[in-house]
């Protein structure tokens, strides 16, 4: 994910922090040290507050962070690839890979991060019930308040919320069918998404306080939901589209010690943005689209190979793989074009524009969209 930074490695997954979290953890801290501590616990120091603060933000974080990585040992307890656990603006994610995942499998997953929190909350509750220290006493006092609407909150059935992807696993086992299921549960998830703002706008106007964060998050609980529809659209249609039919067969094939200035006088008639860079001892792409400005002294001094990416540093596709392996690996390597690859033997570049091109004409115009319900019909 872009924007992020990798904090460590656990379980065989990486946890990654987004820049947003420095943003809610200022926030966070700042509202807990001034308002929320100093009601609750009065006449302390602000230093205190402070520390308090701070120390409940990274707990609480870390509370998140152990939720996430419950959904993620359930997954890898059912041999289903885990990535990445994310922390970023209101919460985290986990990077799953989610391909063939069954509805019984997708409801043990969503289910185990509210079970987890609850029993976070269970914790800090004894904590703060049976120690004796103030300092301990405020904190956990926050902790476990917060687990447990952490528990309750994503409890909610509506998705993207954990209680919306155990709700959508079992329309999804019910109906059949990934997309209605997924279309009724993001509509659960946009209500109370609007509840959750109207709740917080209303609270602003009475100046009871607190009114900001319900507005926050319900702004990005409704544009995550409609996302996440958006993805299995894109998945449903792409997921039936063989690699092979959204893959650039003809290229150009460059010498390596060729000089930049010396292919721009050559191809600068050629309308291609790919170019293979290929001999006995080197094999990569030269992607023009992805190329920064180079100097007209630096042009006859740097050859292709230079400027080319390997292909020994590029995850290749196979050839039975589909349009949207395709989709989600050009995203993840932030690239136009990726080999495509049988038996050791190239067979083309899948293109990020063609990718597009026939994702937008299923979906805008139905091309194709016929064929593509036959072949998720059942044969009978």
């Amino acid at each position: 994910m872009r924007g992020t930074t990798k904090l460590f490695r656990i379980f065989g997954i990486d946890v990654q922090l987004h820049f947003s979290w420095w943003f809610v953890f200022a926030l966070l801290a700042w509202d807990l040290s001034t308002f929320f501590f100093p009601k609750y616990f009065p006449d302390l120091e602000n230093k205190t507050y402070w520390t308090m603060g701070i120390i409940s933000v990274l707990l609480l974080f870390t509370s998140v962070l152990l939720h996430e990585l419950s959904h993620s040992l359930v997954a890898k307890a059912k041999k289903i690839k885990v990535e990445s656990i994310t922390l970023f603006f209101f919460g985290g994610v986990a990077s799953i890979d989610d391909e063939d995942l069954k509805p019984g499998t997708e409801f043990l997953m969503a289910i185990a991060g509210p079970l987890f929190s609850l029993l976070l909350f269970g914790i800090f509750y004894l904590i703060y019930f049976l120690n004796g220290n103030l300092f301990w006493t405020a904190i956990t006092f926050y902790l476990y308040q917060l687990n447990l609407i952490l528990a309750l909150f994503n409890l909610v059935p509506g998705y993207p919320l954990d209680g919306g992807r155990a709700f959508r696993a079992i329309l999804h086992s019910y109906y059949k069918d990934i997309k209605k299921a997924t279309r009724i549960a993001v509509l659960g998830g946009r209500a109370f998404a609007i509840f959750l703002i109207l709740f917080g706008l209303i609270s602003i106007a009475s100046g009871s306080g607190g009114g900001l964060w319900p507005v926050l998050l319900g702004g990005f609980l409704y544009f995550i939901a409609g996302a996440s529809y958006e993805q299995v659209l894109v998945k449903d249609v792409l997921s039936r589209i063989n690699v092979k039919k959204v893959m650039q067969k003809e290229y150009a094939v460059l010498e390596p010690s060729m000089r930049f200035s010396e292919f721009l006088e050559r191809y600068q008639d050629r309308d291609e943005e790919l170019y293979l860079v290929k001999d006995p001892s080197f094999s990569g792409i030269l992607d023009l689209k992805n190329l920064t400005s180079i100097p007209a002294k630096m042009q006859k001094m740097i050859s292709l190979q230079q400027l080319a990416l390997p292909l020994s540093k590029i995850s290749a596709l196979r050839g039975s793989d589909s349009a949207y392996a395709a989709y989600r690996q050009l995203s993840d390597q932030n690239l136009e074009f990726l080999p495509v690859v049988e038996k050791s033997s190239l067979l083309g570049f899948a293109n990020k524009r063609k990718v597009m091109q026939r994702l937008v004409l299923a979906l805008k115009f139905g091309v194709g969209m016929k064929e593509l319900k036959q072949k998720r019909s059942p044969k009978k």
